[in-house]
């Protein structure tokens, strides 16, 4: 199983709708795919038609060791759902206080796995704390999303800085992936910000770009994914392409 955090610790940077978007183009490609909502908001939940919280969660594979698959819901074919549970907050709450070994409750309970599952796709919190030390020091691979502009340009350095730094907290290696989000549909990049991502982080820029559209939030407001929403829309296309490139990356590609 290959698990994925999707990072960015600022607001409104496209997280929730890519987990949702790339979670459905993998599962439409024949893998078996597990989303998880490791937001105590729920919003992730919400995106995928569950607009009342589950009470069960992830949140019960942290703090009580239950197994992941009894508390999974299935909501699409091939697609799976952890959600957040009530409890999530607690463990943002102890952040500055836990010890190092509530940093790596989401390691352990990785290691216990699912069965059957290809892929773990985690939504995570727009900020640093206890959640996300979790997701950084047990994933595979931090996918993170930036706007083309100067606040993804300004932001960039930072996130590329606690990536590494938990990378070098980990007894094995984090890779990490920078998805550029958001982009106006008729140039990639705006203006000065062009020449900044460039250099920032060279080989890690993924080739695949997410287009800004109203159809992604449209159709996340009503519990729906893209593919369901508007099966051939530019954005259908653009989550197929990142699917497609990620696939690659970790040697699952055709």
């Amino acid at each position: 199983m290959y698990t994925i955090a999707v990072f960015n610790n600022q607001k409104d940077a496209g997280k929730t709708a890519i987990t949702i978007n790339l979670g459905h183009a993998l599962a439409l490609a024949g893998h078996q795919v597990t989303l998880v909502d490791f937001d105590p908001a729920g919003d992730l939940s919400a995106g995928l038609g569950l607009f009342r919280q589950p009470t069960q969660g992830i949140d019960q594979v942290l703090l009580e060791a239950l197994d992941m698959e009894s508390v999974a819901i299935s909501t699409r074919n091939e697609l799976h759902l952890l959600p957040a549970g009530v409890r999530l907050g607690e463990l943002e709450q102890e952040h500055g206080q836990a010890g190092i070994q509530r940093g790596l409750l989401l390691q352990q309970a990785l290691a216990r796995g699912m069965v059957d599952q290809e892929f773990m796709i985690f939504d995570c919190p727009s900020r640093s704390g206890l959640l996300t030390a979790n997701a950084l020091l047990g994933v595979d691979m931090a996918l993170m999303p930036v706007t083309g502009d100067e606040v993804g340009a300004a932001g960039l350095p930072h996130l590329l800085e606690t990536v590494r730094r938990f990378g070098a907290s980990r007894g094995r290696a984090l890779d990490y992936a920078v998805l550029m989000n958001r982009i106006p549909s008729r140039r990639r990049l705006t203006g000065a910000a062009a020449s900044k991502f460039s250099s920032l982080a060279p080989g890690h820029f993924l080739k695949s770009v997410i287009c800004q559209s109203d159809l992604i939030n449209e159709s996340r407001s009503i519990g729906r994914t893209v593919f369901e929403y508007r099966h051939n829309s530019r954005s259908v296309a653009d989550f197929r392409q990142l699917a497609r490139e990620l696939l690659m990356r970790v040697g699952q590609g055709g």
